[in-house]
């Protein structure tokens, strides 16, 4: 059976709770803030492409300008490696930006999201007044999405976020799978937000990136941060039917991607030697951390198709929160999962790091289960 639960302000969901808060662990665990590991924050370990570091090191004359109005060179770039026209696509300072426009000029009476999943969907939709409804997948399946259930869910609804692959739990929809929802969602007049902020980190063709112009109701978002680890730029982009970015473009700040976030992704994106050799990286540490992890006694750690790992830790009888806690003081950070709405204290999510880092995270770990066996 499959509850829908209505949001109220208040809750736990509501909250603007993230990872990757270094600042907030320094005073609050009084650490070296050089000495963080940081696994709270899915970025991709190898740091930014070195040309991103020279780049803006060379143009840091160019503080003194205005940027270029609606990025538009950083658009041509993007536009010619995904084969799409400039006016198909709109920069967002970060994808967060853009789930706030969309839903404002949407204006839903009433949003679905899943539960669990990114908590801004829910918080954007609540911010121009809709009523929003989980629909909560099921931890006895794995946390695996059931569509058929979910499509007879989606009576008068108008906006339908859909996380892919979906955070925290990792779940990966395939093509096919978000162009059952696609069809669905047109033919009953609901609109879809397709979040990819991950796909970069996903072995799997799975992007509908190319489909933006047969559904006039399809909204591609995605990250351009976490894959060249540089989320302190905030750059994100959205890709749909002109008409609709159009209306987009109009309701924004002509200006909201800066100077460095603009020069700094042009030249990310042609770094072919970086994209190759990351995805060879991540993928052998992804799953080195995982087969570790999985040694961990009481630890049922789900099969990463991403960057991160989603871990319950309920028969070690530790919280999150302990667990959290006691790995920040010795300087190690992780993604307590319990302001997820339906988690609580039973899971964690910990973004894979170089080996060295991984080797520390696992040592922490199995000391504080081992003391408490």
């Amino acid at each position: 059976m499959v509850v829908i639960r209505f949001l109220k302000r208040g809750e736990v969901i509501l909250e603007h709770i993230h990872g990757g808060n270094i600042k907030g662990a320094v005073k609050k665990y009084d650490l070296d803030k050089e000495k963080i590991i940081d696994f709270s924050a899915n970025i991709n370990f190898l740091g930014p492409p070195e040309a991103v570091n020279e780049e803006i090191k060379a143009n840091i004359g160019g503080i003194v300008n205005y940027p270029e109005p609606n990025s538009q060179e950083l658009k041509d770039n993007l536009a010619n490696k995904l084969n799409l026209s400039r006016e198909n696509i709109i920069m967002g300072n970060g994808a967060v930006e853009l789930i706030y426009l969309l839903t404002k000029v949407l204006n839903p009476s009433k949003s679905m999201v899943l539960s669990p999943t990114f908590s801004e969907y829910a918080i954007a939709a609540k911010s121009v007044g809709a009523e929003v409804e989980e629909f909560p997948l099921d931890r006895e399946d794995n946390f695996k999405l059931d569509i058929n259930t979910l499509l007879n869910k989606l009576d008068n609804v108008d906006l339908l976020f859909l996380c892919n692959p979906n955070n925290p739990t990792g779940n990966l929809l395939s093509k096919s799978e978000v162009i059952q929802i696609l069809d669905y969602t047109k033919d009953n007049g609901v609109f879809l937000l397709v979040d990819e902020a991950f796909v970069d980190f996903v072995e799997k063709e799975v992007t509908v990136i190319d489909l933006i112009n047969d559904y006039d109701n399809l909204f591609v978002l995605r990250s351009l941060t976490k894959f060249f680890a540089i989320p302190g730029l905030r750059v994100g982009y959205g890709v749909a039917n002109q008409e609709l970015i159009q209306r987009l473009s109009s309701s924004k700040d002509p200006w909201n991607l800066n100077y460095f976030a603009q020069i700094a992704t042009k030249v990310a994106l042609e770094e072919e030697e970086y994209i190759k050799r990351s995805k060879i990286s991540i993928k052998k540490e992804k799953e080195f951390l995982y087969n570790k992890l999985k040694q961990i006694e009481k630890l049922r750690v789900y099969y990463p198709q991403v960057n991160y790992i989603f871990i319950d830790i309920s028969a070690t009888e530790l919280t999150a929160s302990y667990l959290e806690n006691t790995l920040a003081k010795k300087g190690i950070l992780i993604r307590n999962c319990n302001s997820y709405s339906g988690l609580g204290e039973d899971f964690i999510r910990v973004a894979v790091k170089s080996r060295a880092d991984n080797l520390k995270l696992l040592s922490a770990l199995e000391g504080i289960i081992d003391d408490r066996v």
